[in-house]
Parts: C-alpha cells; structure tokens; sequence
C-alpha cells in the first residue's frame, strides 16, 4: 500500500470555521494552522542522496507485491498532490488532450508519467517547467521513491518559506508558482509493467516517459524490457489522442529495440526531428541524473518520441525503420554531442 509517509505528510486543505465559530476565533485557529505548518516546514530539509543507495536493477516479473486500485477512480490523489492540482481548483485544463468522460471526472488529473524516475530529476523538472500540468513518477525500487517524496516534501516546505519572503533565493518558476509550487508532482512505489490501467483512465495521459531504462543485455530477459508489442498497447491505451512517447538511452541495442516496437505499431507514429526541435520537453531529458552521467562518461545518447496516431485502424504504409543516426542527430539538437575518442569511463577510455 501507500507508504505511511503520504498520511503522515499529506498537503493540507482549507477548511471552513466550524459551525458557531466567530471570525476572529476561526482567525486564530488559522494562525495557528498556519504557524504549525511553518514548523513542519522547518522539519522538511532535502534528504541526501547517498542515504537512499540500493540495487540498479529489480527483477519486474516478480514484482508483485504492490498495491493496486481497482479503478483509476479509486486512487487517493488528494494525499500525493496539493489542492492547487486539482482539477476542480484551476488546475490542469487539458488544453493540450482530449480525455474520456471517466478521466474528465478524476479529481487529479495526472497528465505526464515518468516511468522508472529514479531520482526523480526529470519528474521535477517537468514539475517546475510545467506547473499546470500534474506530474507523476513511477518507481519499483522503495527507497529510491522514499528519497524522491522526501525531496519533493522539502521543494514544497521551501517554496512556501519562499513565499513568505520579499527576495527568496529560489527559481523564476517556482516563484510564479508561490506557495503551490511542487504540489503537482508525486512518485508511487509500484510496478509499471503490471498495474497502468489501474491507475491511469483510458485516454487520460499527455505524455509518457522512459528514461534510460534497464538494458536487460540478455537475450533471457529481453521479455524483462519496458518496452515490448503487449507493453506500446497498454500504454496507448493511457495516452490520449496526440499523446506522446518519449525515450532516451545510451545503449544502441536498446534504442533499435524500442523503435522497432514502436515502429512497427500500428498505434504510434514517430515524431520528425524538426518536431524534436520545437518540443520543450525534449532538452530536460538530457539534463536527468542520468543524462549528466553519460555527459560526464563522454558516452553516446540517443533520443526519439512517438505520438498516436488518431485512428490506428486506417490503413497506411510501412513506415521506414530509422536507425541510430536520426536518434543521434536529435540529442545533438537537444544539446549534446560526444566528443571524439569514445565513451570514458573512470580513467580509461
């Protein structure tokens, strides 16, 4: 189930004065409110790193021992998101998607996914680069989900004593965003490969991402892969009309392998680089944790993203199987290119 630290830590929501309460008694209560979230706040620092190391790798097809709703309806938002995400409180408008009549009812509509966040790099950064959109990270490995709520508990402490400050030493977009900055993004413990349609309605996403997934050299564990012909059907079936699929990785055999999945779906259509180049999105994939690590290695990055099509069902032609190289040339116009000499690791090339 969801971890005590969502109960304990839970955002709180207004409240009106309770019945035969005078005004300035329902003051009081809250200053006193406010004072005694100030002193939480202060409790909240940024959890270190080095405190949350564990195994880089899980084996997801024993993975089973998760909580799971029975219907995207029944997942308890409200204690992973702060009131400013709601949909009902000028949150997110889905400009941008076309959501069933079920996600349209969801109180928080979560439109971007990282799956695999890891350290929850690339979720923050969406968080503060869209702060209208709800961001949630999905992670197998619970120590690493414990230090990416922690951390993100204390981006939302600081951005409140922000707030309070005339000349707050924090960034331009959390200052837009006052004291509500951050409450748009949570990470959940949970199994990815198993559990989407229980979380997420039909139709509901924008945006999916996989981020330098786990290799699974292997060829015993290619069925290990986030990215497989039952997996691009599922999570089309989250992602809303022009949603997209973005991948990055390092590894050339993994990039071959996920587009050619994705190629050969009839649900997805891979986005040209030119449309690369206009995306937001695309420049922070290369600025996660592990993005910064293959920069510092001098290591190879490759980048793509699919969009779904309208009708999968229309007839169309085979579309050509790209190699490396178009995946290549979209990472250097996001803004890395390795040197030559090859990929450096520790001393040695």
């Amino acid at each position: 189930g969801w971890t005590r630290l969502h109960l304990a830590t839970r955002p709180s929501c207004p409240r009106s004065p309770p019945e035969g309460m005078d005004d300035e008694a329902a003051e009081h209560d809250v200053s006193k409110r406010r004072a005694s979230e100030r002193s939480t706040d202060e409790e909240l620092i940024k959890p270190q790193k080095k405190f949350y190391r564990t195994r880089a790798h899980t084996n997801v097809l024993n993975a089973n021992d998760f909580w799971f709703p029975v219907a995207p309806s029944t997942v308890p938002w409200h204690q992973y998101f702060g009131p400013s995400a709601a949909t009902d409180a000028g949150g997110p408008s889905g400009a941008s998607r076309s959501p069933t009549s079920m996600a349209t009812a969801l109180p928080y509509n979560v439109d971007f996914v990282d799956v695999g966040c890891g350290y929850g790099s690339l979720l923050i950064a969406l968080a503060r680069a869209f702060p209208s959109n709800v961001c949630l990270g999905i992670e197998i490995r619970p120590k690493v989900v414990e230090y990416v709520q922690k951390r993100v508990l204390a981006l939302r402490a600081e951005a409140r004593r922000g707030s309070d400050r005339a000349h707050a030493d924090v960034d331009d977009a959390v200052v837009a965003c006052g004291a509500a900055a951050y409450e748009n993004a949570w990470a959940i413990h949970n199994n990815a490969m198993r559990f989407m349609p229980n979380f997420f309605a039909k139709g509901q996403l924008s945006k999916l991402f996989f981020c330098f997934p786990d290799p699974h050299f292997k060829r015993k564990n290619h069925r290990k892969r986030i990215i497989s012909a039952p997996l691009v059907a599922e999570f089309a079936y989250c992602l809303c009309k022009h949603g997209v699929i973005y991948i990055i990785t390092d590894v050339s055999e993994l990039m071959e392998w996920m587009v050619r999945y994705l190629t050969e779906s009839t649900l997805f259509e891979r986005l040209s680089r030119s449309a690369l180049k206009a995306d937001p999105v695309v420049p922070l994939l290369i600025a996660t944790d592990e993005g910064l690590k293959v920069q510092r290695f001098n290591g190879n990055m490759f980048i793509a993203a699919f969009i779904k099509r309208d009708d999968p069902s229309l007839p169309r032609e085979p579309p050509p199987l790209l190699g490396n190289d178009e995946a290549a040339a979209a990472a250097e116009d996001a803004g890395y290119t390795p040197k030559a000499g090859g990929e450096l690791r520790g001393n040695t090339w």
